[in-house]
């Protein structure tokens, strides 16, 4: 039902269009799912757990950021190799990779279990989070169990989204996401409702999304006959391959997640917690023109992987410039007016009241815009060079542009605030991340034909 809608609104497109379309389209409508459910979850937890419960079970979830790059880039290799496998027709390779991977998860995942479940039972939790309320202290290790198992079981099913995004058909990953939110509030309202405890709430509101990749995979492996268990193939020099190209694109997420999370924690331990407010106001402002632009280029990531093994170069040429000027009329203009009347926006948000303490200076909003246009301007040519494999320089240019933003941001705090942090981030990012990409991109295309290659 919910697919023919989007074919219908997508009709005047046709192949790969009509795919990124489907993608883009079926994107925002999940995230405006997700976000309307997040935002009904929290009140209802928070009456149901208290806010010491509350507040444990997003530690919890914080913490699972911690070894959600155990895969060790696995899952971004293997949407880009299915990718290719696909747009050369190549089914039985794809299907031997994606076994390949799913058995290598699985293991993962079961090493981790044997890790940290029990230890969810053996250690003093109650010291460790500090908890007071007998209540929460009775049911805190059930609780980290519960999450970190249903995390571990979860981890090579999350192959769902890597394989429909491969295979071009993102939209049904999107339209599961939001169903998967969907029944996470309805079975959370329900075991509010009856009281059922941390634990079992955690587990209703967190169990339809182990279930909705499962569902996912199913729904997409059935047609291609990949569910026959005599089929199955494991293929260790390919193993071997998706590591190597894993470890690339996992040193790029971990220096990603740094430069979002460590901001906050250098203004606070230098300025005290209260300064982190107008920076983290400010900064979700701008997040949501990041979720507009998101929409429209996560579909070109494997959409790229599939031009490139067709040899269809200017295909891609004239994407990446389509993607540019929209990056610039749909993402940065709209969120350059949103800067400009950033005060009766906040104030409309949290409240019109005199001499705000939280209130973000002119100067924190002019860089945090810089800051944000600088990276919208850089991800059209980061996702093409993602979704050819190109990626060996890009994670040369994330370490350096770390290792001069972060002691930057130390340094830079002390004279200017968080001004400061901001200006160190636009230092360290725009010589690498983003000129190097710019040019890396310009070198890759460069080496190709400009016209598209002719089938046969």
């Amino acid at each position: 039902m919910i697919k023919k809608i989007l074919e219908r609104v997508t009709a005047k497109f046709s192949g790969r269009s009509r795919s990124i379309g489907l993608f883009a389209i079926s994107s925002l409508l999940s995230r405006a799912v997700g976000i309307a459910c997040q935002l009904l979850q929290v009140p209802i937890a928070l009456h149901a757990l208290g806010q010491e419960g509350f507040g444990l079970w997003m530690t919890l979830q914080s913490m699972l950021y911690l070894i959600a790059f155990a895969d060790c880039g696995v899952g971004i290799g293997v949407q880009n190799r299915i990718a290719e496998a696909f747009g050369m027709k190549d089914y039985r390779g794809a299907h031997r990779l994606f076994n390949t991977a799913f058995v290598f998860l699985f293991a993962v995942a079961s090493l981790l279990a044997c890790l940290f479940v029990p230890a969810a039972w053996l250690l003093n939790v109650e010291s460790i989070f500090g908890l007071k309320d007998a209540e929460v202290i009775a049911g805190a290790s059930p609780a980290m169990a519960v999450v970190l198992g249903l995390f571990c079981l979860g981890f090579p099913f999350g192959l769902a989204q890597r394989l429909a995004y491969g295979m071009q058909c993102g939209w049904a990953h999107n339209i599961s996401q939001a169903l998967g939110n969907i029944a996470g509030l309805g079975l959370l309202i329900l075991a509010a409702h009856y009281k059922l405890g941390l634990a079992m709430i955690i587990l209703a509101a967190q169990l339809p999304t182990l279930l909705q990749n499962v569902v996912l995979i199913i729904y997409l492996a059935r047609p291609l006959g990949w569910l026959k268990v005599g089929d199955f193939q494991f293929d260790f020099p390919q193993l071997k391959g998706l590591l190597g190209l894993g470890a690339m694109f996992g040193i790029q997420q971990i220096l990603g997640s740094l430069v979002v999370a460590l901001p906050a924690v250098v203004i606070s331990s230098t300025l005290g917690a209260a300064a982190v407010t107008p920076y983290n106001l400010a900064q979700r402002l701008f997040n949501l023109f990041a979720v507009v632009q998101n929409a429209f280029m996560l579909p070109l990531w494997p959409a790229y992987s599939e031009a490139n093994a067709k040899g269809e170069y200017g295909w891609m040429r004239r994407t990446l410039s389509r993607s540019v000027i929209a990056t610039l009329l749909i993402s940065i203009s709209p969120m350059l007016v949103g800067g400009i009347f950033f005060e009766p926006i906040i104030n409309l948000w949290i409240g019109n009241q005199p001499d705000h303490p939280v209130m973000p200076t002119p100067g924190l909003i002019m860089l945090l815009f810089l800051w944000n246009a600088v990276v919208f301007i850089q991800q059209p040519f980061g996702y093409l060079l993602a979704g050819v494999s190109h990626v060996k320089r890009l994670t040369f240019f994330s370490v350096a542009s770390a290792l001069l933003s972060v002691p930057l941001m130390f340094l830079l705090v002390k004279w200017h605030g968080a001004e400061g942090v901001v200006l160190a981030l636009l230092v360290g990012y725009v010589p690498f991340n983003l000129l190097g990409s710019i040019l890396e991109t310009a070198r890759f295309l460069k080496m190709h034909p400009l016209t598209d290659k002719k089938p046969g």
